[in-house]
């Protein structure tokens, strides 16, 4: 790369986190796997703590073109996915998503800086389910991820 950094791709094992974030559940609730892409690692871990917290287990992507692999490999529930990106844009990524009928189905939602009615628009058009604007209200952003998953007991945490 031009900036001498090298691309960054961490395996499943070495990204798959178990914790419950302190949330009490019992044997037959599973926690739901949720795949976070973001390059920044402080929004990555701000989005890791709030959904660790609400007792979900999180896989961490930082480079966007590992994803579709990850995904194969470890599917998860859902994807909060950041939208500029270095080497694959968030809208490119979910294109490819939506065309694997292996991963076509995993409710994606954008976390972005786009927030007008057209950016919206132009994302709900690129396959995302949803859209959360940057920056995150915790809180808010725990409720959005549960309602797509029907997790309300979390969602009202």
């Amino acid at each position: 790369m031009a900036d001498g950094m090298e691309p960054h791709a961490t395996t499943p094992a070495a990204i798959n986190r178990d914790t419950k974030g302190g949330v009490c559940m019992d044997a037959a609730e599973q926690a739901r796997t949720i795949l976070v892409v973001e390059d920044n690692v402080l929004m990555r871990k701000l989005f890791v703590r709030c959904l660790e917290e609400g007792g979900f287990t999180v896989i961490e992507a930082d480079d966007p073109r590992s994803v579709i692999d990850l995904m194969l490999d470890t599917p998860p529930d859902m994807v909060v996915m950041d939208i500029v990106m270095p080497g694959v844009s968030g809208v490119e990524l979910i294109r490819q998503i939506r065309a694997d009928e292996r991963l076509a189905a995993i409710p994606v939602v954008a976390v972005t800086n786009l927030a007008t009615p057209a950016d919206k628009r132009r994302l709900a058009d690129a396959g995302f389910n949803g859209h959360v604007s940057k920056p995150i209200k915790p809180k808010d952003f725990l409720a959005t991820v549960s309602a797509f998953l029907g997790d309300a007991a979390t969602a009202d945490a």
